[in-house]
């Protein structure tokens, strides 16, 4: 199985699962000192949950435009868009707001790749505007 993200008819199969995966899920906490006693934290709610997806792909033996036509640009088209993202694991499989940080182009004699760092978002709702 594959990284998939999708939303709507566009569905964007990376060929290569990203190198690095980092899930931050932190809490809204506030602490606060007491005189004579250990510091008192009060956590509140979980925040936004973040996942950082860095990676690289390329197709053997295809060309920049299939590269174009069939990754990059679709994932530009779901930049800042609420996407379906289906994993090999399904830790990460859900709904996420999807921000394509960069994407960057390089050619390496005739291989042509692309890197990038995808930021997606979970929380308990999403407003789009």
């Amino acid at each position: 199985m594959s990284w998939i993200i999708s939303s709507g008819g566009t569905s964007v199969t990376l060929p290569v699962a990203p190198q690095t995966i980092i899930d931050e899920n932190p809490d809204i906490e506030t602490d606060f000192q007491v005189e004579g006693q250990q510091s008192i934290i009060i956590s509140e709610a979980l925040d936004i949950r973040v996942l950082t997806l860095q990676g690289f792909f390329y197709v053997a033996g295809q060309n920049k435009s299939y590269l174009d036509t069939t990754i990059a640009d679709p994932l530009r088209g779901l930049n800042r868009q609420v996407i379906t993202l289906t994993c090999p694991t399904s830790r990460y499989n859900g709904s996420w707001k999807l921000t394509v940080k960069t994407l960057t182009e390089k050619a390496e004699g005739s291989l042509q790749r692309y890197s990038y760092m995808l930021i997606l978002k979970q929380g308990a709702a999403f407003v789009v505007l």
